[in-house]
This record gives structure tokens, C-alpha cells and sequence, in this order.
């Protein structure tokens, strides 16, 4: 092996480019003067050379490290710049519909506050009543305010949904192609369904609430969710569970590699019963802490110390995975 395949061995691995390819060039130079100078010294043509790969120890870690910097940054300049998939149409479409869901939002505030303003009316069509009474009626009654909120915000909302997820499934990332833009419309068809759904259940909800019983008010918003919320859902479940994986390669890879170690640590039997322990611990714990504070404070408010179960049981869970990956 002479100087010029020794030094593109240290190199084989990693992402070639032009200041990787002088550094190259400049380390072959000096091991090339180096080997001259031991020969003249009386070393053989081997030896030198032998000697010369050995004092260049140091550098070569010196090179490693710089190449794989190298690679990094290019790595991180064709897969993680999100800039390089956010075009000035698509970058533009994210500002519109952002500035219609603040629109929206300050329009229904301003919407709200006009309806607490009492208007005056005569006096003379409220017999008997106080005068200050008499002069202050709510245009919207004193709970239209969120009615009218409501139904305020709801066409801007519902529109801003249907167009973040439109861009949102059709953009690619540094993980994931995007999607086609027909199975794209049929997820924005989905969101708009569910979001408009859920307002006109609320519209519902406010405006028969102060009139009827409970039993109607139930039936008249479960009434409205039905044809809207229910074809939405339909439809969204569908896309889900027969959406295709689109992992790009390095993505793949990474994720195949990172779920064969996880099944791996759980096939490990020893850390299946630790683990197994731990969680059993926890929730014995957390169902005895929930009937104590249940009685002490009241159970209204006991309940909370099952979401603190579930954060320490994941915490757990990621620290043996960090431990044994």
C-alpha cells in the first residue's frame, strides 16, 4: 500500500468534498516528505512507511473529525434546513391563512364586547321597574355574548383549519415526502367537517340552553354533531389507517434501526420485569395517594394524581431506553 491509498482509506467512509479533498492532498504530501526522510535515515522503504502511518496517529483523528464535521454540515444542508422545502407560494399561503385565524379571533372579540353595551329604551314600556333598570337592556341577553363570539369566529377558524391542513400534509420535511394533493384534499375535506362540526355545536348549545330543559339542549347539540363531526371522523379514520409510510430513506433507516433496538431492550427479560415492578409500583402508589387526597380534599380534585402517574411512568420508560440504547 503506498501513501496515496493508505490516506483515501482514513477517508472511504465519509462524504467527499473539495476542502475534505485538499486536506487529503496536503496529509499525502507530508507523509510522502516523512517516508522520504526516514529513508534517507537508513529505514527501509516499509519500515518508513510503517513508522511514518504511526506518527500520523494524531492526525488522523484530526482528519476523522473533520470529515465527519463536513458530512454533518451537509447533511444538515440537504435534510434539515427546512427553508430548502418552504417555497415564497407556500410560505405566503401560511401568512394568509395566519392572518385569518387573528382576524377572525379580533373580530370576535370586538363582536362580544359590543353585545355587553346595554342599549336605552323607554321607560314608559317597563311599568314599575327601577329606573336604572329601566334604561339598561342587553341587545343579545346577558349570555349572547359567547353566542355571538361564537358564531363570529367560526367561519374564519373553520377556513384557517381546512388551509394549515392542506399545507400542513402537502409539505415536505427533512423526515417525510409530502402527500398527493387529491389525498390531501380528502384530509382538508376531514378537518373542515369535524371543525365546522364542532361550532355549530357550540352555536347550538348557546342558543337553546337559556330556553329549554337539559334533556333538549343534549339531544339538539348531539343532534348537530352527527351529520358533520360523524363523516369527518369517518372520513379521517380511513386516510389514517390506510396511509402509506413516507420516511425518506435516511428517515427510514433511522427508524427501523431505532425500533429494532427498542424491541430488543423490551425482549430483554430482565428489563421487561424491572420495568414491569417500577409501573406496578407507580400505580399502587398513585391509587392510594388518589383515594387519600379523595378523602382529605375531595375527589372532585384527587383524580389530577393519575396525570402525574402517566408523566412518571413515560419518564421511567425513556430513561431505561436512554440507559439500554
Amino acid at each position: 500500500m503506498n501513501t496515496k491509498e493508505y490516506v483515501q482509506s482514513l477517508f472511504s467512509d465519509y462524504e467527499e468534498t473539495e476542502n475534505l479533498k485538499n486536506f487529503m492532498e496536503e496529509i499525502q504530501s507530508n507523509l510522502d516528505a516523512r517516508v522520504a526522510s526516514l529513508v534517507r535515515k537508513g529505514l527501509a522503504e516499509q519500515d518508513a512507511f510503517d513508522k511514518a502511518c504511526t506518527e500520523l496517529g494524531d492526525i488522523s483523528v484530526l482528519a476523522k473529525e473533520f470529515s465527519l464535521k463536513k458530512r454533518r454540515e451537509v447533511f444538515e444542508e440537504v435534510y434539515m434546513d427546512v427553508r430548502k422545502y418552504m417555497t415564497p407560494r407556500r410560505v405566503a399561503a401560511y401568512v394568509i391563512f395566519g392572518v385569518i385565524a387573528v382576524l377572525g379571533i379580533i373580530i370576535a372579540f370586538i363582536s362580544f364586547f359590543v353585545t355587553r353595551v346595554p342599549i336605552v329604551t323607554d321607560i314608559s314600556l317597563f311599568p314599575g321597574w327601577p329606573f336604572d333598570e329601566a334604561r339598561s337592556v342587553w341587545p343579545f341577553g346577558k349570555g349572547g355574548g359567547i353566542l355571538v363570539f361564537t358564531g363570529t369566529l367560526f367561519p374564519f377558524i373553520v377556513a384557517a383549519i381546512a388551509g394549515f391542513t392542506f399545507l400542513g400534509v402537502t409539505q415536505e420535511t427533512r423526515t417525510h415526502f409530502p402527500l398527493s394533493r387529491k389525498r390531501a384534499a380528502w384530509y382538508t375535506v376531514a378537518a373542515g367537517l369535524i371543525s365546522f362540526g364542532l361550532f355549530v355545536t357550540l352555536l347550538t348549545y348557546f342558543a337553546v340552553v337559556p330556553f329549554d330543559s337539559a334533556s333538549f339542549v343534549n339531544m339538539a347539540w348531539v343532534a348537530t354533531l352527527i351529520p358533520f363531526v360523524l363523516p369527518g371522523g369517518g372520513i379521517l379514520c380511513y386516510l389514517l389507517l390506510t396511509e402509506k409510510k413516507r420516511f425518506k430513506p435516511w428517515a427510514a433507516s433511522l427508524h427501523e434501526k431505532t425500533v429494532k433496538q427498542e424491541m430488543e431492550m423490551w425482549e430483554d427479560p430482565a428489563t421487561a420485569s424491572r420495568f414491569g415492578m417500577l409501573s406496578g409500583a407507580i400505580w399502587i402508589f398513585a391509587l392510594a395517594l388518589f383515594f387519600l387526597l379523595g378523602f382529605l380534599v375531595g375527589f372532585r380534585y384527587s383524580w389530577v394524581i393519575f396525570i402525574f402517574a402517566v408523566g412518571i411512568q413515560l419518564l421511567v420508560q425513556g430513561l431505561m431506553m436512554k440507559k439500554k440504547i
